[in-house]
């Protein structure tokens, strides 16, 4: 197994499959990362209020405390980075999960290798490529790509490392139209190209914080049949 390039990133693994858990906890400790455990959600609470961590793999059948609860508790504890993990695979937990700020699914069974690639690909995300002196704007919201900020009527807008990253790349192109697969390969990475669901979502939790009607977007724009675009005008 290839070992992180930041082995300082503590990961949190909670899981309730005793036998499950512990080879996770293998897995992330082999390639070099610090790990913690919880064997089901209070644990994890729990945990969380003594600990930092800067990524979770959350599994959703937990006893005491279901994920989905304890992904709400999250923003208390400045957890930016949370991979779900599920033994069912449908799109309706996927969507629930990404809508509830999660920044990757991965549903059981998967391998090792497949759980460190999408551990390396949160991390990544969380460290934006800055690009000195460049801002860009639309109407109300500025995107300075040196510092990795967003304001929007002069205020801060606080995002998720994944959220930064799809605005960002979007406003490196102003006015230009990007298409569904170039935005989920140089965001997610390769192996997402086709999952549209994490597009849509992102783009929508970026629209409640930037539009001022996010049901009406001017800020990022859809370009029907083609993908989108920070900026220019509305359906062109």
């Amino acid at each position: 197994m290839t070992a992180p390039t930041q082995p300082q990133v503590r990961v949190l693994v909670v899981e309730d499959d005793r036998p499950l858990r512990e080879a996770l906890v293998a897995a992330v400790a082999t390639a070099g990362y610090t790990v913690g455990q919880a064997a089901d959600g209070l644990a994890a609470v729990r945990k969380l209020r003594v600990e930092p961590f800067d990524v979770i793999l959350l599994d959703i059948g937990l006893p005491f405390v279901d994920g989905w609860r304890v992904l709400e508790t999250l923003e208390d504890h400045h957890v930016p980075l949370v991979i779900m993990i599920s033994a069912r695979g449908d799109e309706e937990d996927k969507v629930r999960a990404l809508d509830m700020g999660t920044d990757d699914y991965l549903a059981k069974p998967f391998g090792a290798d497949e759980l460190l690639a999408r551990i390396r690909a949160v991390v990544r995300r969380a460290k934006p490529l800055l690009e000195p002196e460049r801002v860009a704007t639309h109407g109300e919201v500025s995107v300075d790509l040196g510092h990795g900020t967003v304001l929007r009527t002069g205020q801060e807008v606080r995002l998720s490392p994944t959220e930064y990253q799809l605005l960002a790349e979007l406003a490196r192109h102003p006015n230009q139209v990007l298409d569904h697969r170039t935005l989920l390969h140089r965001v997610w990475g390769p192996s997402y190209a086709d999952e549209r669901n994490y597009l849509r979502t992102f783009v929508q939790r970026l629209r409640l914080k930037l539009e001022a009607d996010p049901s009406n977007p001017e800020i990022i724009t859809t370009i029907q049949g083609r993908g989108y675009r920070f900026g220019g005008p509305p359906g062109s």
